[in-house]
């Protein structure tokens, strides 16, 4: 019913723009939402918080300007949805005897006290879910390479249509997937089973995350960090014990008829 195919699209980046000019160090928490994108039946909304800034500008006396940004960004790209932190420095004259100066705007930015997190909503439409049947969301969820999951405050997972929150079948819900990530090691496959009360044609799917105030227990960043990525998303209704029985009871059939005739 929904394939990661067509269910991470479209590709696009959310990340918060840097302040113009050139600025002592500036930290910004404040949630970045710069609108929908849609594809297809999906509708993606994105959000990330978490910019530290700072630069200098060290003309006239020399051609140099340096500019160092760490900023969270959210991302859905090929088939995954990736919550991850982005270092860019941008420098622009001659660098000569002023590396140590770049290198200590660097530690700056990774060294700042900011609380990170990062939020994403797919609403599907186009769908036909029967009221009184099973259905299971099933995805996986990878911590990136280093990431210490110690340093984030929470992950959640959370379904609902037309604004109305939907139960799992243990009813949950808004389901810890931070909690399935450290019992896994950084690495989980989430069920997020339900009865449909009514029949539905659109499912809205939640998912966010957020750090501690220590944002640099992340581990260190160089570039591109990814926190956390999603994949493997499906859509599928989850088979009556009946079916499964006559299912076994059909394959032991043909191996045992197979057997007989060999």
């Amino acid at each position: 019913m929904i394939s990661s195919s067509d269910f991470f699209n479209p590709d696009y980046e959310v990340r918060r723009p840097g302040a113009a000019g050139f600025i002592s160090l500036d930290v910004n928490t404040t949630p970045y939402t710069p609108g929908d994108q849609t594809q297809g039946n999906v509708t993606w909304n994105h959000t990330a918080g978490g910019l530290v800034q700072t630069g200098l500008d060290l003309t006239p006396l020399v051609n140099l300007t340096i500019d160092a940004q760490l900023a969270a960004y959210t991302r859905t790209s090929g088939d995954t949805l990736t919550f991850g932190r982005q270092l860019d420095v941008t420098t622009t004259g001659i660098i000569g005897a002023f590396g140590g100066t770049v290198t200590g705007l660097t530690n700056d930015v990774l060294g700042a006290s900011a609380i990170n997190s990062w939020a994403s909503t797919a609403t599907v439409g186009g769908l036909s879910l029967s009221q009184g049947v099973h259905y299971n969301v099933s995805f996986d969820v990878t911590a990136g390479a280093g990431i210490n999951l110690n340093a984030l405050s929470a992950a959640n997972f959370a379904l609902s249509s037309g604004g109305n929150p939907i139960e799992n079948i243990d009813s949950i819900e808004t389901l810890n997937v931070l909690n399935i990530l450290q019992v896994g090691g950084g690495l989980a496959t989430i069920n997020f089973e339900f009865i449909a009360q009514s029949p539905l044609t659109e499912l809205t799917f939640d998912f966010d995350a957020a750090t501690i105030a220590n944002v640099s227990l992340l581990g260190t960043v160089s570039g591109n960090q990814t926190v956390l990525q999603f994949s493997n998303m499906s859509l599928a209704p989850v088979p009556e014990a009946s079916s499964l029985f006559l299912l076994a009871a059909g394959m032991l059939f043909q191996l045992r008829r197979h057997r007989r005739y060999a």
